[in-house]
């Protein structure tokens, strides 16, 4: 597993935890809040369709074992 993929699982953990102690908050929800702001962020320097392309990529590879990040290649 790459260091990005590390530390993003470290920071989606966190954000999971804190939404499971709240009552206020939803885990649903959570994970919805974080794929929205990654898509806002790639709509900064990203196409929709490239963007859906890379959600389709995502889900195609899911049934890996260990998915591998790629760094623009």
């Amino acid at each position: 597993m790459s260091g990005e993929s590390v530390y993003a699982n470290q920071v989606v953990e966190q954000a999971w935890q804190e939404a499971t102690k709240k009552t206020e908050m939803d885990s649903d929800a959570m994970g919805r809040a974080i794929i929205q702001a990654v898509v806002e962020r790639y709509l900064k320097y990203r196409t929709i369709a490239d963007i859906g392309q890379e959600l389709e990529y995502l889900v195609d590879s899911m049934d890996d074992d260990d998915p591998v990040v790629t760094r623009g290649c």
